[in-house]
């Protein structure tokens, strides 16, 4: 009885193939290749039909399917960053016109090989070599911070010195390594701050903040989650975003009257240096796994028969990691993505030709709407991200 059912299950199983077979229209002799799923990464996503990071013009037919498994290895600047991605991937195709795809990055391993180049390793729980036994944390262009003995200087770009106070424990350097910003624990606001050279109580001085101890935030909320990022005062740039802009060169400046020696920055952003694809990086080599996920669908305008492929993809990206509690920035910390909260929406126009058996010519144009990184402490959007135009 258990054969003659394991028999009948076979003979449905077959039934219903032959029948999906007969749904499908022929592929033409003119075109051998096998669909598979691209890969991706480094700007494009994976998922659809194609080939590496392009789509071309053709679509699984009716009740075909694929899985993929993918390693992929790009560089990146700023920081000379090395990117090493699995990602895995599932394709059906509904009928000769439409495929439906998911796509996911299974593992991701990120080595930093400039991390001075990058605003992420200048947050204030982030700390850098200054030689081979000392850390510390490096020099930056902030927001100056608010409150209200701040006066004039709030809401303009400051140079907040290095903190590395073992860098110099005596001598004329000793005050310039101890003015910088010691290091604390994300979300960073109500954090102690730089002093910028001047303790509580000191006066008479060309800078800082006598009177009182300088901290961290708090961030503004009048951000959007398509629009600007917000300002965070003491951590982040002038122009928005929990990054600083970076101080690459020093110089010092000779004693005149009314001053002694000053050291200030002659190269320097007061904009932030991040990577797109992990803006918040700060280990020199992170691992994550999991951390994108994007579903989507591919839909050929054109005839199966038809030499000529045109259609549309519109696919969702969505981030497991985000910056809502220290265990979320951590791993946003390690490389594992930008940690949009809403997550992000694309559109790709695809079209194809194929001119002979070995020939197939595929463009690509498209948009990715992404959405700001939000910090669900304070409601603030930590980092503006802008959508890439994809050729």
């Amino acid at each position: 009885m258990r054969f003659a059912n394991r028999v009948l299950l076979c003979a449905l199983a077959i039934f219903v193939l032959a029948g999906i077979a007969l749904g499908q229209t022929p592929r033409g002799e003119g075109d051998p290749r096998n669909l598979s799923p691209s890969v991706g990464t480094g700007g494009s996503e994976g998922g659809p039909t194609g080939l590496f990071t392009i789509y071309d013009g053709q679509t699984l037919r009716k009740g075909e399917f694929t899985f993929g498994f993918a390693y992929s290895n790009f560089d990146r600047d700023p920081g000379n960053v090395d990117i090493t991605d699995w990602i895995a991937t599932f394709n059906v195709g509904l009928n000769d016109h439409l495929e439906l795809f998911y796509k996911t990055n299974a593992y991701r391993g990120i080595k930093v090989n400039n991390p001075q180049n990058l605003s992420s390793f200048y947050l204030p729980n982030t700390q850098g070599y200054f030689s081979s036994t000392l850390l510390g944390s490096g020099p930056a262009i902030i927001l100056a911070p608010s409150g209200p003995n701040v006066g004039t200087l709030a809401g303009t770009a400051v140079f907040r010195p290095p903190f590395c106070p073992a860098c110099a424990p005596t001598g004329a350097l000793a005050t310039y390594y101890s003015s910088g910003q010691p290091f604390v624990g994300f979300p960073f606001t109500g954090s102690l701050g730089p002093n910028f050279g001047v303790g509580p109580g000191a006066r008479g001085t060309l800078f800082g903040f006598p009177g009182f101890s300088v901290t961290l935030g708090p961030p503004t909320t009048v951000g959007n989650r398509f629009g600007a990022a917000d300002r965070f005062p003491g951590v982040g740039s002038p122009v928005g975003s929990i990054l600083p802009g970076i101080v690459l060169a020093t110089t010092t400046l000779p004693t005149t009257a009314l001053t002694l020696p000053i050291i200030v920055p002659v190269t320097f952003t007061t904009a932030p240096s991040y990577l797109p694809d992990a803006p918040f990086v700060s280990r020199l080599y992170g691992e994550s796994s999991f951390n994108n996920s994007v579903v989507g669908a591919k839909w050929r305008l054109t005839g199966p028969r038809n030499p000529f492929g045109f259609g549309f993809i519109p696919f969702y990206r969505w981030y497991s990691d985000k910056a809502k509690d220290a265990t979320g920035f951590n791993q946003l910390q390690r490389g594992s993505g930008p940690g949009a909260n809403f997550g992000d929406f694309g559109l790709v126009m695809f079209a194809d030709a194929r001119l002979s058996r070995s020939v197939n010519v595929s463009a690509n144009l498209g948009y990715i709407l992404n959405s700001n990184t939000f910090r669900l402490i304070s409601g603030s959007r930590v980092l503006v991200r802008f959508g890439p135009l994809n050729m």
